[in-house]
């Protein structure tokens, strides 16, 4: 069965959001990671869909793993590209760089006092993954999801 981004999208989301106002601040923002990383790989989906490879060496989605710096590049470079997934490229820098800079799935055995446990980086986190979210639904409403 292929992987399905967009349900383990709104699945994370979903949970993240409950954890969030629950206060459970370290999952929230540890999920949250992974809400971005489905988010690439769904636009690496669609222009994979349109005949173009990736760069850098990687010929899967796989093989990206859960390297968000690898998946923000290549977004970055589809974003140039004015092919048909360029309109769903969010600026991930500007758009997640709290989740982009403290996320690593690595962290998941860190301490309480792990800065992923803060109430400041949950609000900011759980910001960003609004904006993801928002752009996964304009995506599946214009039907460009498969």
């Amino acid at each position: 069965m292929p992987d399905n981004y967009q349900d383990t999208a709104y699945r994370m989301y979903d949970s993240s959001h409950l954890l969030f106002q629950k206060k459970q601040w370290f999952n929230a923002n540890y999920l949250s990671g992974y809400i971005l990383e489905c988010y690439c790989k769904l636009v690496l989906t669609l222009y994979s869909q349109h005949g173009y490879s990736f760069s850098r060496g990687h010929s899967t989605l796989r093989s990206f793993g859960h390297k968000l710096s690898d998946l923000k590049n290549e977004i970055d470079l589809i974003s140039l590209s004015g092919c048909a997934a360029s309109s769903y490229c969010l600026d991930i820098l500007s758009t997640c760089p709290n989740t982009l800079n403290e996320w690593d799935p690595k962290r998941r055995y860190e301490p309480d006092s792990s800065t992923l446990n803060t109430k400041t980086l949950a609000e900011k986190i759980h910001m960003e993954t609004e904006s993801l979210i928002d752009m996964i639904m304009k995506m599946d409403i214009d039907g460009v999801i498969i």
